[in-house]
């Protein structure tokens, strides 16, 4: 439908990024993919992958800039064991460095 359209995509979790990587393989010419965190400040921050137990040993589909609290109450196979250190950057502030004028749309998945 938007044969000129150019996707930005935003993924701090590597084992995401892979997944991402392999799956759009003949279209990553049309999705760039910037393995860093949107966030309200530039800089470094920690980010809580998840993890699991027995069948959800490999569970990685959830991630979190915040520490998750209350999550193992609704899901208690669900671990957030081993953080990770991600690069942050505002939205702002990466639109001017990549030289891209207005945003049309932004699809945005929201954990934390």
């Amino acid at each position: 439908l938007c044969p000129d359209a150019q996707l930005y995509c935003f993924e701090p979790d590597p084992r995401a990024s892979a997944r991402f990587k392999k799956n759009m393989g003949p279209y990553l010419d049309k999705a760039n993919l910037f393995e860093i965190a949107i966030s309200h400040r530039n800089g470094k921050v920690d980010f809580h992958p998840s993890n699991g137990e027995g069948d959800a040993k490999e569970w990685d589909l959830s991630g979190s800039i915040r520490r998750p609290k209350n999550h193992l109450t609704e899901y208690d196979w669900v671990r957030f064991d081993n953080p990770i250190s991600v690069e942050t950057r505002r939205l702002d502030d990466w639109r001017s460095e990549a030289g891209l004028g207005n945003i049309d749309l932004i699809w945005m998945d929201v954990q934390g």
